[in-house]
């Protein structure tokens, strides 16, 4: 019997998948592929964690993200819209993408309605995780798994304040999000979550 860490098995996972960057962190792309193959069983779990998300958390969401603009695109990723889906993540939620990779959703203009239905559905996943992990579901718990994924969220909401949060995250989160992440503690990550959305993620 073979046995490989879990940062190996993602990466296997994302080679296998075909994804652009092969590097251990199980991020929106992963988790959107993941959901693709594997598609969440639905349970009385995860309807009640969705009975738990807070009606004020779509508002926060979408002015964190977007300053509440519909059709907004991040210069640096396919990003796109008022909860700024990545490609992959859209799609993943049954959502189109045109061919225009410029503009957001590739050209598309899916309505407001669109894309708070799709984040529901996306984010009733996440909930339904932090739950099973006895993570409260609140606004603070809920953007750190849309921000780094669900997984790497509730490693980092679920460790001693004192531990590393780059550590934890691992390289390629940390790449992506120096400013974070890079030489701080969990303490300082979860400070940052609390400035970021009013709420404590614990």
């Amino acid at each position: 019997m073979t046995t490989i860490s879990d940062d190996a098995f993602v990466r296997l996972f994302q080679e296998r998948g075909g994804l652009a960057v092969v590097d251990g962190w199980a991020g929106k792309d992963t988790l959107a592929l993941l959901d693709q193959l594997l598609p969440p069983r639905p349970g009385t779990d995860r309807n009640a964690a969705v009975g738990e998300i807070p009606e004020s958390y779509w508002p926060l969401l979408a002015q964190i993200e977007s300053g509440n603009r519909p059709y907004v695109k991040a210069s640096t990723s396919s990003a796109s819209g008022l909860y700024q889906f990545i490609k992959s993540t859209w799609e993943g939620e049954g959502g189109r993408w045109g061919s225009d990779m410029s503009k957001a959703f590739g050209g598309l203009q899916p309505s407001a309605e669109e894309q708070l239905q799709r984040a529901k559905s996306f984010t009733g996943k996440n909930a339904a995780y932090l739950r099973q992990r006895g993570i409260p579901i609140n606004c603070a718990s809920l953007y750190a798994a849309h921000f780094l994924g669900v997984l790497t969220a509730a490693s980092l909401i679920g460790a001693d304040v004192g531990a590393s949060a780059e550590a934890l995250a691992g390289p390629a989160a940390t790449r992506a999000n120096p400013s974070i992440l890079k030489g701080k503690t969990v303490g300082q990550f979860l400070k940052w979550l609390h400035a970021k959305t009013g709420e404590w993620a614990r």
